[in-house]
């Protein structure tokens, strides 16, 4: 097979974004100056990375942007660590990594919906995959938006981060603690999301999907924002049915609510990553 060289975000353009995300409840981001390794774990001890396997949470790392951050790799003596669940997201910094028991205590706090002793809340981040390890495409287009989001936005509100799944929707970014995966983000819908971000709404658009939300209910919330015309967060899933590869979800903001089908159909063949000697598949999310 004769690989394409064009880039891989270039080559999946007409991919739909909705139903893209990555799953997760919990988000984990060690600060990391960098290089990063192709994997987060990778930069851990082995045993360490073992203990985090078992948070059940997505484990990444985290560097503040270039012109922000000190001139060393690596772990620095005391690194910032982010939490987000629940809907919160926290930060705290640490005498060399927290252990796993200690992340695992800040989780379980969050979600009862306390702050964790030595933490502090943050209103809202961005972290823009800036992961060149990973695929061309996250450094080539995430640093332009990481530099577009400093010009609009406040600077201890943006990092970079390791790979967030889906380089082919590069530039790609999530916002805590909505949990929501934006791609595709060009340089004229920066300041727009942002804020919307700061305010807590969402740019339903440019929405790859809320990652604590399978697949199908990811493409059904862009759906039901966009029929009825809602961009904060009011909007609330009410009830959700699966019979096979159908899923119809009932949602609801104040006294509006819809209905949304999605059919989970198989996708083209794609070349998913800059470079790569094979053509893959991944499904595709539709509104019937």
């Amino acid at each position: 097979m004769v690989v394409d060289e064009r880039w891989c975000a270039e080559l999946n353009a007409d991919e739909a974004l909705p139903g893209s995300a990555p799953l997760a409840n919990t988000h984990v981001f060690l600060e990391h100056l960098g290089p990063w390794p192709a994997s987060p774990m990778e930069a851990l001890d082995l045993n360490y990375a073992a203990e985090l396997d078992e948070l059940d949470a997505s484990i990444a790392l985290v560097r503040r942007p270039a012109p922000f951050r000190a001139a060393r790799t690596g772990i620095p003596d005391s690194p910032y660590v982010i939490v987000s669940t629940s809907g919160r997201v926290a930060v705290t910094r640490t005498a060399g990594l927290p252990s796993a028991t200690t992340l695992a205590d800040a989780i379980a706090a969050l979600t009862r919906g306390e702050l964790p002793a030595g933490w502090s809340y943050e209103p809202w981040l961005i972290l823009v995959c800036t992961h060149a390890r990973r695929d061309a495409c996250c450094a080539r287009l995430g640093r332009p938006l990481v530099d577009d989001l400093l010009g609009v936005a406040d600077q201890d509100r943006i990092w970079e981060t390791t790979h967030l799944g889906g380089h082919r929707f590069a530039p790609t970014c999530l916002a805590l603690p909505s949990q929501v995966i934006y791609g595709r983000v060009t340089s004229d819908r920066v300041a727009e999301l942002a804020r919307a971000i700061e305010r807590g709404e969402v740019v339903a658009d440019l929405m790859r999907g809320r990652t604590t939300y399978a697949p199908a209910l990811q493409a059904a919330e862009v759906v039901a924002r966009a029929r009825l015309g809602i961009r904060d967060g009011s909007l609330g899933l009410v009830e959700t049915k699966v019979e096979g590869d159908r899923t119809t979800s009932t949602w609801r903001s104040g006294d509006a609510s819809v209905d949304v089908r999605i059919e989970k159909q198989e996708g083209r063949e794609r070349q998913l990553s800059c470079g790569k000697d094979k053509l893959e598949t991944r499904p595709t999310y539709v509104e019937v």
